[in-house]
Parts: C-alpha cells; sequence; structure tokens
C-alpha cells in the first residue's frame, strides 16, 4: 500500500520536476529560427532557456551550433559533449554520434589560455578570468576558452589586487600570461613581537607562560605514566608466566625426574626464562616510565604556581635488577 502511494506521489510530482516541455518547445523552435536567420545571440539565448525547461540532445545540438557560429569554439565544444554525454544516457544513439562527430572536429581548433601562478605561494589566492573564478587546480594548464581577450583580475588578503590582460587567437592558438609577485598592502604586515619580560619584583616569573609550560608538561607527564603502566601490567604477566611455565616443568616427573630435566624438560625451563627476561626488560621500562611521568606532572603543577624548584625537581630514581633466579625482576630505588 505505502510502495503504490509513494509511486503516485512520484508520477503526480514528475511533470512539475520535468519543467514546462510546451514552453520549452516553442522557444526550441523559436531559437532554430532566430539561427537560420543569422541572430546568434538571441538564438543563444532562447536555447539556453529551452534546456532550462526540458533538458535535451537536441537543444545542447543546436546551442553547440549557435555558439560555433560565433567563434566561440571552447563553449561549443563543451556544448556538443554534453551533448553527447545526455544522449547515450537517454540511448539516443544518432544523437550521440552527432555530437561525438562534432566534438572530434572542434578539438583541433580549440585555443587554450594558460595562466601561470605567482613564483611564491599566496594563501588565499583568488583568480578570476572575466567573470569565472579559476580554482587554484587549474593554474598552470592550458584550458580551452573562447576566442578573444581577458581580464585577468588576482586578489588575496593582505595583498593589492593585480589586473591584466591577455589575448587569445582563434584556430587552435595557445597564449599564456604569468601572475606577477603580488605587492602587499601598506601596514600588513605582522605586528613586531614584544620584547621579552625582564620579570617580576621578588625574583619571580610571569605566571602565564609558567602555565602555558606547565599544561603542556603535565598532558606529557600523564601520557608517559600510562605508558608506564600499560609496560609494568605486560611484565608482570610475563613474569607470572614464566614462574608458573618453569614450576610445572620441575614438577611434572617425565620432563625433570629428581629435579634433572630432560632435554624436553631444558626447552620449557628456557621458554620459561625467556619469558623472565622480557618481564624483567617490561617491570623495568615500566618503572622508569612512571617515574619520569611522575616527576613531569609534579615538577609542571608546582613551577607553574610558584616558579620555584619543587620536591619532585629534586626526585631521582633509579632501576636495579634482581638477579633471583626463581623470581626475576626490578627494583626502583631514590632520593626525594
Amino acid at each position: 500500500m505505502f510502495g503504490a502511494l509513494l509511486l503516485f506521489l512520484v508520477l503526480l510530482a514528475a511533470p512539475a520536476m520535468a519543467g514546462d516541455r510546451a514552453l520549452a518547445e516553442a522557444l526550441f523552435m523559436d531559437g532554430k529560427r532566430l539561427l537560420e536567420e543569422h541572430k546568434y545571440a538571441a538564438a543563444c539565448a532562447k536555447f539556453e532557456a529551452s534546456q532550462r525547461q526540458d533538458p535535451s540532445p537536441g537543444t545542447l545540438l543546436n546551442l553547440g551550433r549557435c555558439n560555433e557560429a560565433q567563434g566561440k569554439t571552447a563553449s561549443a565544444w563543451a556544448r556538443y559533449t554534453e551533448a553527447a554525454t545526455l544522449a547515450r544516457n537517454m540511448s539516443r544513439p544518432e544523437q550521440e554520434a552527432a555530437a561525438t562527430e562534432k566534438v572530434a572536429a572542434l578539438e583541433p581548433k580549440l585555443s587554450k589560455l594558460s595562466i601561470e601562478p605567482p613564483a611564491t605561494a599566496v594563501e588565499g589566492l583568488t583568480v578570476k578570468r572575466g567573470d569565472v573564478t579559476m580554482g587554484a587546480d587549474s593554474l598552470g594548464m592550458a584550458v580551452p576558452v573562447d576566442p578573444g581577450e581577458y581580464v585577468i583580475e588576482v586578489s588575496a588578503p593582505g595583498y593589492e589586487t593585480w589586473k591584466g590582460s591577455v589575448k587569445v587567437a582563434p584556430d587552435g592558438a595557445t597564449a599564456s600570461i604569468r601572475i606577477p609577485e603580488l605587492k602587499k598592502l601598506a601596514g600588513s604586515a605582522p605586528p613586531a613581537e614584544a620584547p621579552p619580560s625582564s620579570g617580576t619584583s621578588g625574583g619571580g616569573v610571569d605566571a602565564e607562560a609558567g602555565t602555558r609550560g606547565g599544561g603542556s608538561n603535565t598532558t606529557v607527564g600523564w601520557v608517559v605514566v600510562g605508558v608506564g603502566g600499560a609496560a609494568l601490567v605486560t611484565g608482570a604477566i610475563f613474569g607470572l608466566l614464566a614462574q608458573q611455565q618453569a614450576k610445572n616443568a620441575e614438577d611434572d616427573a617425565t620432563l625433570c625426574p629428581d629435579k634433572r630435566c630432560s632435554p624436553a624438560g631444558r626447552e620449557e625451563i628456557d621458554g620459561a626464562e625467556t619469558k623472565a627476561l622480557i618481564s624483567t626488560i617490561g617491570v623495568g621500562a615500566g618503572v622508569v616510565a612512571i617515574g619520569v611521568g611522575v616527576y613531569l606532572v609534579a615538577s609542571s603543577s608546582g613551577s607553574a604556581t610558584t616558579g620555584r624548584t619543587t620536591r619532585a625537581e629534586s626526585f631521582s630514581a633509579r632501576v636495579v635488577p634482581m638477579i633471583d633466579p626463581s623470581s626475576p625482576g626490578v627494583a626502583l630505588t631514590g632520593a626525594f
């Protein structure tokens, strides 16, 4: 039921979406009459209005003919290309073939214009070719244009607007114009940096600067603490696995009878020792990272508020390996 209702609404809205076909036909016929009378500007206007009402490959073909008669080869080429695509989508092979033939015939006659960017890149650069705004990616490319003279206008925030003109000849000619270095507007230079503060009475430091640095160090410190915690947990897990693997091997009568291990038992013990080594490295790295992170957090918070040496700044730590075959690990010693 819902599907049928939706289909009904689509069919009801289709005529409005398609435009006024009767008007499109009247405009098309008037355009053809004007074209035969060599009134090309008026004919082109009629064809464009007809195309807006009811898009058609035939209208685009006639609009292309009108542009070509005016010597606007690039405009005609674009219309013929559009007509070929539309005809293909509408399954009109004859119109597609006619448009494709027109495209091929015009391509050797296309005149092109290349607008070269300035040697130094300028942020926010806007380039206009007449009424057309050129994208930054089109600069430096030989773009098909209708023959004639063009005014190039270039602007950017903080710079004087530059204008130049270039003439493009017909029959496949190529012209080029380079945008010169733009001149900065008077007074647009960035303000000079303020001289560094000589300090405050009593030997204090700038509170705002201390806060910025402290906030940055605090963030880094907590990140380092997190990484250290992850390494510490990983090392602890490998330590437990090593102890369990070694104990299982020693308690297994087939692997280590009378505490004397067979080759298979020796492999188990070696595997346990490898896990123990990984545990030692992980725990050691974790402890060091946590110590460094705590130091950064404590020192940044203290120095940001007082500007003096804090207890955290006098903190020192070192990691000492614990040489014990039954329980390898590390110990953290330090002074506070």
